[in-house]
């Protein structure tokens, strides 16, 4: 039997497309197997057959019979890391208008969301955030530094001056010139 494929698959790898068609009807069953592991949804199947196939065409031409591989054991390898590759990309979408089943009624996902978020709240708190981070690079590389200490990191200015190696009082007037500098460029605006 091996040999039988090995002789196809010289052939297909010299262009002749009944070898070809031979080994992609020998190997349906593999692919199916494959897809059977990893997928359930059936809408899918004939473009995961397709797929198969070209998996299987670019596999007979990389195919190198010098590695002592069996080319039955490489196509089953590099579909099964075909098809889980593209599981691991794969998104799955659901509707929010997707009906639940209810023996009551019929109640869709987005009835059963509740929510207390504040999108335009949200979207304003995004934006101003976008433009606080653009206005924080305006800054010195010093202002910078204390702001993202003081603020972000929440250490006391006493040991942002131990850290830095500068007084209290320099860490204090250069933390005072960056808010006004943030001020002036937010009044700009």
């Amino acid at each position: 039997m091996y040999s039988e494929i090995d002789n196809l698959v010289r052939k297909a790898k010299l262009g002749e497309k009944e070898a070809k068609m031979k080994l992609l009807e020998s190997y349906k069953p593999l692919i199916l197997t494959q897809i059977k592991k990893y997928y359930f949804e059936k809408e899918e199947m004939d473009d995961l057959i397709n797929e198969g196939y070209e998996v299987i065409l670019i596999g007979i031409n990389k195919f190198d019979f010098s590695k002592g591989v069996y080319f039955s054991g490489y196509i089953n390898t590099i579909l099964r890391y075909h098809y889980l590759d593209k599981l691991k990309f794969k998104k799955y979408v659901v509707s929010l208008d997707k009906k639940i089943s209810s023996k009551d009624s019929s109640i869709s996902l987005i009835d059963t969301l509740e929510s207390e978020i504040d999108i335009e709240k949200e979207y304003l708190y995004k934006e101003l955030n976008n433009e606080l981070v653009k206005n924080i690079e305006k800054l010195t590389i010093r202002q910078k530094q204390i702001i993202v200490m003081f603020y972000l990191q929440k250490i006391n200015i006493k040991d942002i001056s131990n850290r830095l190696g500068i007084s209290y009082r320099t860490v204090v007037n250069t933390k005072k010139n960056a808010l006004e500098k943030l001020k002036k460029l937010y009044s700009k605006k």
